[in-house]
């Protein structure tokens, strides 16, 4: 073996070897994707292989980049965005969509736990939770002191709760649904 197809095939086993997170088919796949293109650089010239494997970077990255792109896609293809969420902070250290897209659906989730609670809270606290017209201005949620005011919408607060929590659930989740479409989109096959 000369030493350019040793180097190819070097590459190609630690690439292998780095892939295991992903499917054997898949894996097999790809690795003979970038065996291929490998291949076809050292028929261009001998530099052009030098240049293919520091473009590709080491074989390690590289799956790293793949095994990111199919959890990123398996995730996409979940009722739950748990998954979503943990591809999604693996990429945000890289992307600026991913950390973006993650702090406001992080944010929304937050806003969505807060308007559950309002629901949950209200039947055992009833004076303590609602809309208050204050003199410092409107306050809406849970009060650890009954104001003096009158609470304005009674138990509509109940709906209103689980209509905002499952508004800023279902919105948090399809940003970072779009956002992990739009990410796959743009990811470069290698």
């Amino acid at each position: 073996m000369t030493e350019p197809a040793r180097i190819i095939a070097d590459y190609v086993r630690r690439l292998r070897w780095s892939l295991q997170a992903i499917p054997c088919e898949d894996r097999e796949g790809i690795v003979r994707e970038i065996e291929s293109h490998l291949a076809e650089s050292l028929a261009a010239s001998p530099e052009r292989l030098d240049a293919s494997i520091a473009a590709l970077g080491t074989p390690h990255a590289l799956a790293a980049r793949f095994v990111q792109e199919y959890r990123l896609a398996g995730a996409l293809g979940e009722d739950r965005p748990a998954p979503l969420i943990a591809a999604m902070l693996v990429r945000s250290g890289r992307s600026a969509a991913a950390f973006g897209a993650m702090l406001v659906a992080m944010l929304l989730y937050l806003i969505a736990l807060s308007f559950a609670a309002v629901a949950i809270v209200k039947p055992l606290f009833p004076s303590h939770v609602g809309l208050w017209s204050l003199p410092q201005g409107p306050a809406f949620g849970i009060l650890a002191d009954t104001p003096a005011t009158p609470e304005m919408i009674g138990f509509w607060v109940l709906p209103i709760g689980i209509a905002g929590a499952l508004a800023c659930y279902a919105l948090a989740t399809l940003i970072l649904r779009g956002t992990g479409r739009h990410l796959l989109r743009r990811a470069p096959a290698f």
